[in-house]
């Protein structure tokens, strides 16, 4: 027998009509996400409108507002996203390479493969840092747990080299790999990170 009652009282429709509605948020939400994680790259969190992210994302002004308090919130999540993007790719560099020395020397080729790209800006998190004011304390943390994890590979990979001071050596490839990205930008050049790679390999030879 049919079920002739209207939608709104039928429980398969009205299940059904949630998890479009979910569908329809999520899609907003990472369009939000990826565009103000773009625009904030090119030009800083301060001039960027939320005007223009809704504008650039195509979606309606409450799909913002239905998803974030606030700009700080929006900035939150995009960076987070480019975090955990920026990560993977070190992740996937370190495990095709062939042992720590290569994977050392394949997060620089990486680095050099982010400075070839149009949008590149140096290092959105030292860009991000150096404009956060003091109130700005979440996006601070932020930066700060992405350096901390991205040291913490640099790490591992001069641990399992030998390093007979793995930390010191993680910080100064993490040193390396953040002034190199800065200089390729000032520049419009990769010679910075090419010349990084190559102190990096130095760094390798020693502890060899």
């Amino acid at each position: 027998m049919f079920d002739l009652r209207p939608e709104s009282h039928n429980p398969l429709a009205m299940d059904r009509q949630v998890g479009i509605f979910r569908i329809m948020r999520k899609t907003a939400t990472d369009r939000l996400t990826a565009t103000a994680a773009r625009l904030f790259q090119e030009r800083g969190v301060t001039r960027v409108g939320i005007n223009e992210i809704i504008r650039e994302a195509d979606v309606a002004r409450m799909s913002l507002y239905n998803n974030f308090k606030s700009k700080e919130d929006l900035a939150l999540a995009a960076y987070a996203a480019v975090s955990k993007d920026r990560l993977a790719a070190v992740d996937a560099a370190i495990d095709a390479s062939s042992g720590p020395e290569a994977a050392i020397l394949a997060v620089f080729d990486l680095a050099a493969d982010l400075a070839g790209t149009s949008s590149f800006r140096g290092c959105a998190f030292i860009n991000l840092a150096a404009h956060a004011g003091v109130e700005d304390a979440r996006l601070l943390d932020l930066v700060r747990s992405h350096k901390r994890t991205l040291r913490g590979r640099f790490e591992d990979l001069a641990r399992a080299l030998g390093a007979p001071a793995p930390e010191t050596t993680g910080r100064q490839l993490l040193a390396m790999w953040d002034g190199a990205l800065v200089d390729a930008f000032i520049e419009g050049s990769v010679t910075p990170i090419t010349a990084a790679r190559a102190a990096a390999a130095k760094i390798i030879a020693r502890v060899d």
